[in-house]
């Protein structure tokens, strides 16, 4: 029997750490020794009753492959969270990000066209931010350039939701996502 009455913010974090989705990348990423943070780092609510959660994880030091964070989809109408992935350091995105207009792809972060121009200014920010954190890392070594490329992915993410969705940004974070 489905649920009538709206969750919560909380209620729907809960319920993402609690799907087996969820726990499945969860699991998926501690086998390559990513502990995922209990705190999402981005929460926003989308079109046609949808939530984007993400949490983050504890990466430190990166190499392409590194898991960054969790990403959830959850469904208010059906009070279920559809999916969850891993976003990954390194050039590429994964393919539902990419095919906007294919018939999964319909959660984008914003609404219209404007999620759409986000969308493909975050693909091609991660590509490009790849190649600079590979320079960096020759310049600053792995330990600060791994820094800076995770807190500017935090705020591209934050810019491709519509700035201002971050939460329980770190305090040494330079920016808090306002």
């Amino acid at each position: 029997m489905k649920q009538t009455r709206t969750l919560t913010k909380e209620e729907v974090i809960e319920a993402v750490r609690e799907s087996a989705c969820f726990q499945a990348e969860e699991a998926y990423a501690a086998r390559g020794g990513y502990r995922t943070l209990p705190d999402p780092r981005l929460y926003k609510e989308l079109e046609d009753d949808h939530v984007r959660v993400v949490f983050p994880t504890d990466v430190t030091n990166l190499e392409e492959g590194s898991v960054i964070a969790i990403t959830c989809l959850f469904d208010r109408k059906e009070n279920v969270n559809i999916y969850g992935h891993t976003i990954c350091a390194g050039p590429g995105v994964n393919a539902l990000l990419r095919a906007i207009h294919a018939p999964l792809g319909k959660a984008t972060p914003q609404p219209g066209a404007a999620g759409e121009r986000a969308v493909l200014h975050f693909v091609a920010w991660k590509q490009a931010a790849w190649g600079k954190f590979l320079l960096d890392e020759l310049e600053l070594g792995n330990r600060k350039a791994s820094e800076i490329w995770i807190r500017n992915f935090w705020k591209a993410l934050d810019r491709m939701f519509g700035a201002g969705v971050l939460m329980n940004v770190p305090d040494d974070f330079h920016w808090k996502g306002d």
